[in-house]
């Protein structure tokens, strides 16, 4: 019957029939070509640093190096596998054609014109836009709850655009096109008509909302413009309008308001600012079932002077009010830790919110007095809060703008996640080396002791530290911002957007109100002006035209000083445009995000399959680790007409050896071999392992009658379950390779094992197995294993009486101290199942193994 398996198996399991020799050469082959790859990723990822100046040149032929090794680590892969993986060829062409798309300038199309947040995969941001590629991630991935959205993609906007005949009027805008212009630009848009085929996709997806929310839903329509929302924000730049009622009439108005947006003297300004084509940029639209909120608010995921906090903002109603800085907001400052927990809180005057209207839009009304003046979160939906930020933020590798609601049943939304710039660090400013040329310093010092008169001190949030000067422009009216002259201190009640304006040749801002999460102050840290919020009385203390010095230091503490002083301007922070900041750069360093990040981190991860490779760094390491399985597979057949060599070891192991280069140092003849003259780097450390004083024990442990009985009972599974170790005891050795399955009492071992100069060929595979003992105890002995091997940083995976580990990408020299710990660790825990009578023996005998006493 057994042989019956086995020919099944022959049939249908493992492929059978290549020399092991053969396949061990098809690995190695792997590896070389794996390895060309990623020395190319990582010296591209060097160049694109911005250390370094290089051309479109560099990229294409770095780029056709790369994909010429990733090509030949696939046929190799191939040939090892036998085809098995022939599905990775169609992921490698689709991340390649993406690439290269970008190389020459082509953004990935689609001709769908609405694209639900469900259906929207993790690279279609160029079709969807940012914001709402951002959002589908947090709903898609990490299942946070985002209200229902669909996206009108960039496709759309084209034929929008083409339809009307309205590209030579973008064509003709450049930097010094004037305002009425635009203005005429824009009011074409939203006079213009809804294309027939648009109309119809609007139309089906608001039927589906409609079918989604009971027919009792409005929308927020919202901007999401192509790099809108990544590496900056363009926050405050463009239309959003919200509480929509349900009806394509009114979305498409909505729509049109909100792509003419693209247009607007401030947005044009802010693109002109980061050198963006304005000609060339299109806009995506986010159409979302609004929140009817009892409170909103901000959360800076990372507070920008401390990295081991973060702040919540938050008011009654619609967050918009913050935005805006329109109100005085609730402060909460939360310690990132495992457990979130609050470390400072304020209760601001709200008193004002925004609330949805029953037919549509929105109003701004007074709050209630009792409610105005109390807090609007709770401290557990604080906390809760902070957990969604930590998780958003971990998710998205860096600190983020997060926008949320809480609706009337405590349920919290996620409306908007946005990368944040926080504070930078000499180091990483250095980077550039025009920057190292002409930087002195980029800290800002505690405020010197000065005489000087101080007109505030430490009053409000300081945003962006810094030290400047210049005359007092008091802002009374929002139509006054085309006085504010050079070099001037804008001074206001409220902060706002439109202040990107001025924000280019402007000295500071300063405000009576306002929040760290505002539009204006993503705003203020992308340009670096040195701005202070929420000081309260500015515009009562400051006077028009009075000349004045502001200093604002890494901690946020803060002193304006009467009149210009020149020492302390020594302090500034040099305004320069860094290399990272330039589109064209940007554009380039864009086609590493298909290229170096890695997601495929885990192989014991259900998502570590072909369909989880995203970049060509995926596709490697799928076919490392998938090439290190079919090694260890393998090394079970195809050595017909070796010769076994016998260890002779001090103690009892009854290995013999296989030798398939350099893994003995014994003369052809010769079938025995001692402890000195294995050569095989991870077989001698296993063994040397093994023979640690004290760790293997001769004497057998007795069995209780129970584990005795269990032990007869498992024969049979033993046996059938054995089919793959056939041959016990034998090691498969070269100088830098191991294959050895052992089988001691009950229970299987298997260990394979690359251990080269090269770090990243070389892995570990731990596979572990049975028992005599009952189920309890043998899986406390997996437990056990599982404790040890973690503290050695290896990946597990254990199910019942099974444990697999594996280890990859470590140097040599630690390689052999691991191997060796893991030849100690089998020994050790031969017979241990049958003493783990309770759990509290699992921690004493781990602890016992980490300090190398081996007594049982």
């Amino acid at each position: 019957m057994i042989k019956v398996i086995e020919d099944l198996k022959s049939l249908f399991g493992h492929k059978r029939g290549l020399p092991f020799n053969v396949l061990f050469e098809r690995f190695k082959d792997v590896l070389k070509n794996n390895t060309r790859a990623l020395e190319i990723i990582t010296d591209m990822g060097e160049k694109l640093s911005g250390d370094y100046l290089f051309d479109i040149n560099y990229i294409k032929g770095a780029y056709s190096e790369l994909t010429a090794a990733v090509k030949d680590s696939l046929q190799g892969f191939d040939m090892l596998t036998q085809n098995s993986y022939s599905q990775l060829h169609e992921t490698f062409n689709r991340i390649d054609g993406q690439i290269r798309g970008a190389l020459n300038g082509r953004i990935q199309s689609t001709d769908e014109m609405v694209i639900f947040y469900e259906n929207i995969p993790w690279d279609k941001y160029p079709v969807v836009g940012g914001k709402n590629a951002n959002l589908s991630e947090l709903k898609n991935y990490l299942k946070l709850n985002v209200p229902e959205a669909f996206s009108v993609t960039t496709h759309a906007f084209d034929e929008f655009i083409k339809h009307n005949n309205l590209q030579e009027s973008i064509n003709a805008i450049d930097v010094n096109t004037a305002e009425s212009k635009l203005k005429e630009l824009q009011d074409s848009i939203i006079n213009s008509e809804i294309l027939p085929d648009l109309e119809i996709a609007i139309g089906k997806a608001l039927e589906e909302i409609r079918k989604r929310c009971g027919g009792d839903c409005f929308l927020a329509v919202r901007s999401s413009a192509e790099e809108e929302d990544r590496e900056f924000s363009f926050a405050g730049q463009f239309e959003t309008v919200l509480n929509v009622p349900l009806e394509g009439g009114a979305v498409e108005e909505a729509y049109k308001k909100v792509i003419a947006s693209l247009f607007s003297e401030k947005a044009v300004i802010y693109m002109k600012q980061l050198g963006y084509d304005i000609s060339n940029f299109k806009m995506a639209v986010g159409c979302m079932v609004m929140v009817d909120a009892v409170s909103s608010g901000i959360i800076y995921s990372t507070n920008p002077h401390r990295d081991d906090a973060m702040i919540i903002n938050a008011t009654w109603g619609l967050g918009r009010s913050i935005v805006e800085g329109e109100v005085d907001a609730d402060f909460y400052a939360v310690r990132k830790v495992l457990t979130p927990e609050i470390i400072d809180e304020k209760t601001g005057r709200k008193e004002s919110m925004i609330i949805n209207q029953k037919d549509g839009g929105t109003k701004k009304v007074k709050t209630p007095d009792a409610i105005r003046d109390k807090p609007c979160l709770s401290e557990e939906q604080v906390l809760e809060l902070a957990r969604l930020a930590m998780l958003t933020e971990k998710h998205f590798r860096g600190p983020q703008d997060i926008e949320w609601a809480i609706d009337k049943g405590g349920r919290i939304s996620i409306l908007q996640s946005r990368p944040l710039k926080v504070v930078e660090t000499r180091d990483v400013i250095a980077r550039s080396e025009a920057t190292k040329q002409s930087l002195q310093s980029t800290e800002i010092a505690s405020p010197p002791s000065r005489n000087d008169k101080v007109l505030m001190k430490d009053k409000g949030i300081a945003i962006q530290k810094g030290v400047a000067a210049g005359r007092v422009f008091i802002l009374k009216q929002a139509d006054e911002l085309d006085r504010v002259p050079k070099a001037a201190v804008l001074v206001s009640k409220h902060d706002s957007s439109n202040f990107v304006k001025v924000m280019p040749y402007i000295s500071a801002i300063v405000t009576d109100t306002g929040t760290p999460t505002s539009h204006m102050a993503s705003l203020c840290r992308e340009f670096r002006i040195p701005t202070i919020v929420n000081t309260g009385n500015a515009t009562g203390i400051l006077k028009h035209g009075q000349e004045i010095t502001l200093y604002i230091d890494d901690d946020g503490k803060n002193v304006i000083y009467e009149g210009i002083i020149g020492e302390l301007l020594e302090y500034a922070d040099l305004t320069f445009r860094r290399m990272e900041d330039i589109y064209e750069f940007r554009k380039k360093r864009y086609i590493l995000r298909y290229i170096s990040p890695l997601n495929l981190v885990d192989p014991m991860m259900d998502s570590f399959t072909i369909e989880g490779c995203k970049t060509m760094h995926d596709i490697l390491r799928f076919i490392h680790e998938k090439a290190v399985t079919e090694l260890v597979e393998g090394a079970r057949y195809g050595l017909k007409g070796r010769h076994p060599v016998k260890l002779d070891l001090p103690i009892p192991t009854g290995i013999v050896v296989i030798d398939i280069g350099g893994g003995l140092d014994i003369k052809p003849d010769k079938r025995n071999a001692t402890y000195e003259e294995i050569t095989s780097i991870p077989l001698r450390a296993i063994i040397k392992g093994m023979l640690h004083p004290g760790v293997w024990h001769s004497d057998p442990i007795p069995l209780k009658v129970g584990d005795f009985f269990t032990s007869m009972m498992r024969m049979d599974d033993i046996v059938s379950g054995s089919a793959n170790f056939s041959s016990q005891h034998i090691a498969i050795a070269s100088k830098e390779y191991l294959n050895m399955g052992l089988r001691f009492g009950y229970h299987f071992n298997l260990i394979d094992s690359y251990c080269s100069e090269n770090q990243r060929n070389n892995h570990i595979y731990f596979r572990f197995a049975g028992g005599a003992t009952d189920i309890t105890k043998r899986s406390r002995r997996i437990q056990l294993i599982a404790d040890i091997l973690k503290e050695y940083g290896f990946s597990i995976k254990t199910k019942g009486d099974l444990i697999i580990a594996r280890l990859a990408n470590i140097g040599r020299d630690e390689m052999v101290n691991i191997l060796d710990q893991l030849g100690r660790l089998i020994a050790y825990t031969r017979q241990m199942d049958a003493l783990l009578h309770d759990d509290s023996a699992v921690k004493r005998y781990t602890e016992n193994f980490l300090e190398e006493n081996y007594k049982l």
